[in-house]
C-alpha cells in the first residue's frame, strides 16, 4: 500500500472541498423535489389484499 503524500493541510482542504460539493448537490436535490409531484409511497392495492379463508362449520 502506498503512503499518502498529501500534507495534512491538503487533506483538509480536499475534505472541505468535498462537504461543499455535497451541499451543493443537497441544495440542488432539494430544489428538484420541490418541483416535482408528490409520488405515493404506497400503490393503490398494494399490498395485495387476500381473501379470509372461509369459516368452517366444524366449531371448537
Amino acid at each position: 500500500m502506498a503512503a499518502s503524500r498529501l500534507t495534512l493541510a491538503d487533506e483538509l482542504a480536499e475534505i472541505r472541498a468535498e462537504i461543499a460539493r455535497l451541499q451543493q448537490r443537497e441544495t440542488r436535490l432539494k430544489a428538484l423535489a420541490e418541483t416535482l409531484p408528490p409520488i405515493p409511497v404506497f400503490r393503490r392495492g398494494w399490498p395485495i389484499l387476500r381473501k379470509e379463508p372461509a369459516a368452517s362449520s366444524v366449531s371448537a
